[in-house]
């Protein structure tokens, strides 16, 4: 018999459990830790009707969550709501721009798809004139500096790729399937811990999102060598 597989799992409490993880996340930036594994349920609600119709109404839960955690990320201060909704719309696209792909291409499509969606999404974002109000993913981690002296070379949005990859593991490992694959968590495990590992025991500059916002303005008297010339 086929094994069961875990997308039969309730929406609302994928979109419960994703919503508390991120948000908590957001609000725990000394030890933002969750942000790894807040995004797994949301992988998971693509599971829900990615072949039909049914997924456009569950495309409003990740919405939804989204919409909090951002907001929790901003301290719940209204003045910034606007651009929070308006940044989870476009954020809630990378799933929905999967969904449809996959209606179209079938399943040759992973759900890595997701994660290029997403950081193309960022990377717009970056460019528009109002991005001192985005949140990027990586800025979960602005307060964990020495998790992270590896993203000279990979850039600011190399933290969030991080993120995006370490939650798509966790959920092939503990969602995507009825019995968990030890091999998917041991690969989670470890896309955490290394590069962790790799940048404690690395000296050396980082690159902020500050360093970031310089480069994309132009300004980069004061930019470490390495991010100008591969940022």
């Amino acid at each position: 018999m086929a094994k069961k597989n875990k997308s039969v799992l309730n929406p609302w409490i994928l979109f419960a459990a994703g919503t508390l993880l991120l948000t908590a996340a957001w609000l725990m930036k000394s030890f933002p830790v969750l942000i790894f594994v807040g995004f797994a349920p949301f992988f998971a609600i693509v599971d829900q009707g990615k072949e039909d119709d049914r997924f456009w109404n569950l495309s409003e839960l990740i919405l939804a969550g989204l919409t909090i955690s951002f907001f929790a990320a901003h301290l719940f201060d209204v003045k910034f709501l606007v651009a929070v909704i308006s940044q989870s719309i476009a954020f809630t696209l990378a799933f929905v721009g999967y969904a449809f792909a996959y209606q179209s291409l079938g399943s040759r499509l992973g759900k890595f798809t997701i994660i290029i969606f997403w950081l193309g999404i960022e990377y717009v974002l970056l460019k528009i004139p109002f991005r001192d109000q985005t949140i990027f993913l990586a800025d979960a981690l602005q307060l964990q500096t020495a998790w992270q002296h590896w993203n000279i070379y990979t850039g600011y949005l190399g933290v969030s790729l991080w993120i995006l990859i370490t939650n798509l593991f966790l959920y092939l490992a503990v969602l995507k399937e009825e019995k968990v694959n030890w091999g998917w968590v041991g690969l989670a495990v470890f896309c955490i811990a290394g590069p962790i590992a790799f940048s404690v025991l690395t000296e050396g500059t980082l690159v902020t999102r500050l360093n970031m916002l310089n480069l994309y303005d132009g300004d980069t008297k004061f930019l470490p060598k390495e991010y100008v010339e591969s940022g």
